[in-house]
């Protein structure tokens, strides 16, 4: 499998916080090491996305052969709990915290039930702290945490629309808190970062501002995410000045017509440009997906998207395909209008695998567009080019840039490359009479060796 050192296990840590202390517990972080199917346990707590659901599976059923008992949960499972029906012992569908007493004193008594439901969304004021104890320090990032929870947005193609949950915020004391009981004997640059898995930490500006002045003092270097409407000149400088040095920005597009046909009306593109300078001005960096294959995307417009991103500034930028994930609006558009390729679409949900014909361009035009856009975009030059614009910015925001953009342009571009073997070996797009699970099948698109760049 591929190894990614930079994931934080924030899911586990926090899982393992809600489980009584006198568990013996080991956690697992399949993004850095493989499971040991042998390992002495008596119950396994699985959490997945719908991308990894047939991994998810396979698990379930060779613990369960062992006379493991199997609690999956997650965001797959609370849309569609029947999948893991007959692997499981029990499915967990919605927030954990509301959940897991049950389960925990069930366990104890040997009588699961097939299915917790949560009564309700969690109270983030009652979280305990997480189990940094249990991280495995081979992790890059390990310093991982989460502030809010939920996003007040219903974009079409999100995860979060089929999952509607109230915004929240976690007490920022305890915030501090938790930050501050990072075990001493990690490293200091593992102490030092950190990763805010919030869907949107600026929707609620007051509580963000209030956040970033207390995460001064800490003196860490952050990451986060946010939509593009909660950028201005002030929370550009509050996030620049509270460490943060990365934000992730959902623009998925440089179409206007894309975002609105995406319930996405709060993106205005011709604010991007200026929005991301007030970031760069204060040394935080933008990270940024564009979705290729939204309706009212054309070939024109996937040509010209390199040159777009120059102009507006992003600095690392990363392409997908729009996953039709089960429960959104977009799925069931897709489904509506006889679109979507037939099958279990699960392994072919991570955005690296056109399952779905498109509105205004052909499937083999964008398929070839996407790569060849993706290829364009991480030339070598192009990314020297998005490194060198913070030549004269702190040195953390350059090493930062250079770190980023090195590891998304060799990834991309390799991605890019099997993309396009893949194609060859497949031949024309499937069309109706091709089913997700032979989409699937085919060779999965791994880190191959370096290439020669690409034309500009």
């Amino acid at each position: 499998m591929a190894w990614d050192r930079t994931a934080s296990p924030y899911v586990g840590i926090h899982i393992a916080s809600l489980l009584p202390r006198d568990w013996e517990i080991t956690l697992v972080h399949e993004a850095v090491r493989d499971v040991d199917l042998e390992m002495d346990v008596e119950a396994v707590f699985l959490s997945t996305m719908d991308y990894a659901a047939g991994h998810t599976r396979w698990l379930a059923q060779e613990f369960r052969a062992r006379g493991v008992k199997v609690i999956i949960g997650g965001l797959y499972p609370t849309v569609n709990p029947s999948y893991f029906a007959d692997v499981a012992d029990a499915v967990v569908a919605g927030e954990a915290e509301g959940a897991l007493p049950s389960v925990i004193a069930d366990l104890k008594r040997g009588r699961l039930e097939p299915l917790y439901r949560s009564p309700g969304p969690a109270d983030l004021a009652a979280l305990p702290v997480p189990r940094y104890d249990l991280v495995e320090t081979r992790f890059r990032a390990p310093m991982s945490y989460e502030a809010t929870r939920g996003c007040p947005f219903a974009c079409s193609f999100c995860i979060l629309s089929a999952l509607p949950s109230p915004y929240r915020r976690r007490p920022i004391p305890r915030v501090v808190r938790d930050l501050r009981a990072v075990p001493a004997s990690w490293s200091w640059t593992q102490r030092r970062n950190l990763v805010l898995w919030d869907n949107n930490l600026g929707a609620d500006r007051e509580y963000c501002r209030e956040l970033c002045e207390a995460l001064v003092p800490l003196k860490l270097w952050w990451g986060t995410q946010t939509s593009i409407d909660t950028i201005t000149k002030e929370s550009a400088r509050l996030l620049g000045r509270a460490g943060c040095r990365v934000v992730y920005i959902g623009l998925e597009s440089l179409s206007q017509g894309s975002l609105a046909a995406s319930n996405k009306r709060h993106n205005q593109v011709r604010k991007y440009k200026e929005k991301i300078g007030w970031l760069h001005s204060n040394g935080v960096l933008v990270m940024s997906f564009f979705l290729l294959g939204l309706d009212g995307d054309t070939r024109a417009y996937i040509e010209e998207l390199p040159g777009l991103i120059d102009d507006i500034g992003v600095d690392i930028p990363i392409f997908s395909f729009p996953a039709p994930l089960e429960g959104t609006p977009f799925r069931r558009e897709l489904e509506q209008a006889g679109r979507l390729l037939p099958g279990d679409l699960n392994g072919a949900m991570d955005g690296s695998a056109l399952v779905f014909r498109p509105r205004d361009i052909s499937p083999d035009e964008l398929e070839l567009a996407y790569y060849t856009c993706m290829r364009r975009t991480h030339h070598p030059l192009r990314a020297a080019r998005r490194v060198l614009r913070h030549s004269t910015s702190q040195l953390s925001t350059l090493v930062m840039a250079g770190y980023t953009n090195g590891h998304y342009t060799a990834f991309e571009r390799a991605l890019a490359r099997r993309g396009i073997q893949r194609i060859r070996q497949r031949g024309p797009w499937p069309g109706p009479a091709f089913s997700a699970p032979q989409v699937a099948s085919l060779p999965r698109l791994t880190m191959p060796d370096a290439e020669s760049p690409a034309p500009l």
